[in-house]
């Protein structure tokens, strides 16, 4: 696949946060044109670390090389009549418009969905935003803490007997993301079928939400039992339940060890104890959790993770050594699908990127660099647009672009 699939796709992404940032990222990674519409003093996204030497730079943040890798950036006061009419000179291009605002602060900067849609017939309009356009919680502030608490997540993670954990990252903003990478192709499908844009209005914390494990987290509530934390095992607590599917120490780090349908005898030939084949513990394996788990550690207390993995694959026991970020950085497989090509930064330098995990043929998919800040602002401007160089030079000095 030459241009991608998404090629003559034309995209503003009017963002500030995460979700919307990623969302965009995964468009460009498929090939549409992606115009980041930054405020004359950047992105908040670029003010974010890790920095190279630990030294601030507006172009050099780890989180915005990344978010922003395959992107055009535009800059535009939105504030101001002349920054929302150029806008709408983007927008008349435009096949997508992204967008993260507060319903409020879109509706002043006149990006009301009902104006937009009358406006632009054909455009779909994506609306990311932390609860949603409508009820209770619409107007309230968020953050990735408060949507992985309030989607109730956080009341899954961790031991028991201990507070509620947050994973680590922003996964409830790469959720928001991901769904809305997703809205967007199925808005574009619709539009070919029908002629129609639509907008879209996304919550982070139902995309969230959506994530749990099927129906059976809402099942076991609405018959009366309330899921509760239980460190690294799966929530199923019923003692006829499989198990293991926990992580467990073993030298010089940890692993996912984890049941085999296939092959129930698999983890007596592992530790080399008959106990883990006993048919009153292949009977209950949940119900015997505590006991699995110490001859388990027992049994592989001399091995490394990745001896461990190599000898439970061997017999087909779905074992997995747990990797930190540097492993995973250097893992042979990951070289294989070429997932982290260099990429070169004129401020950044040289350095590697997660491609995109969605591979077309056999050529793996290296994305360009992340934009200078208004580094497309002649081209766009004045080249597709048609304002002359002095235009832009008054734009600039009155703080539009």
């Amino acid at each position: 696949m030459t241009g991608g699939a998404l090629e003559g796709v034309v995209v503003v992404e009017a963002g500030r946060g995460v979700g919307i940032a990623y969302c965009g990222r995964l468009l460009a990674d498929q090939g549409a044109r992606v115009l980041m519409v930054e405020p004359p003093s950047g992105s908040p996204l670029r003010r974010e670390g890790p920095f190279p030497q630990d030294l601030p730079h507006p172009e050099a943040g780890g989180l915005f090389l990344y978010l922003a890798a395959g992107k055009e950036s535009v800059t535009l006061n939105l504030h101001t009549p002349s920054g929302r009419s150029l806008l709408f000179r983007l927008l008349e291009r435009a096949d997508v418009l992204l967008e993260d605002l507060p319903p409020q602060e879109r509706d002043t900067l006149g990006l009301a969905p009902e104006a937009v849609g009358a406006r632009f017939p054909r455009l779909v309009h994506l609306s990311l935003t932390w609860f949603g356009s409508r009820g209770p919680y619409s107007t309230f502030q968020g953050c990735d803490l408060i949507a992985y608490a309030v989607s109730g997540y956080a009341s899954l993670t961790g031991d028991p007997d201990k507070p509620p954990l947050k994973a680590g990252g922003r996964q409830t903003e790469y959720q928001g993301g991901v769904n809305g990478a997703l809205a967007v192709l199925a808005a574009l499908l619709q539009r070919e079928a029908t002629g129609q844009g639509q907008w879209i209005d996304l919550s982070t914390v139902e995309a969230t939400a959506h994530t749990f494990d099927g129906v059976a987290l809402f099942h076991m509530v609405q018959r009366g039992i309330l899921p509760k934390r239980n460190g690294t095992r799966l929530i199923q607590q019923d003692p006829h339940a499989p198990y293991p599917s926990t992580l467990l120490p073993v030298k010089g780090g940890w692993v996912h060890a984890h049941w085999s349908p296939q092959n129930p005898e698999g983890l007596a030939l592992l530790t080399g104890n008959p106990r883990l084949a006993d048919p009153e513990v292949l009977a209950a394996p949940r119900g015997h959790a505590d006991e699995i788990d110490a001859l388990l550690v027992e049994g592989l207390k001399g091995l490394t993770p990745a001896e461990v993995m190599e000898r439970a694959q061997e017999m087909r026991v779905p074992f997995t050594a747990v990797q930190d970020v540097a492993q995973a950085l250097s893992d042979p497989q990951n070289a294989a699908m070429g997932f982290f090509p260099e990429v070169e930064h004129p401020v950044a330098g040289r350095w590697r990127l997660p491609s995109s995990p969605i591979h077309w043929g056999e050529e793996p998919h290296t994305p360009r660099r992340a934009p200078l800040l208004g580094e497309q602002n002649r081209a766009v401007y004045c080249g597709e647009l048609g304002l002359s160089p002095e235009d832009l030079v008054r734009l600039r000095a009155g703080g539009v672009v």
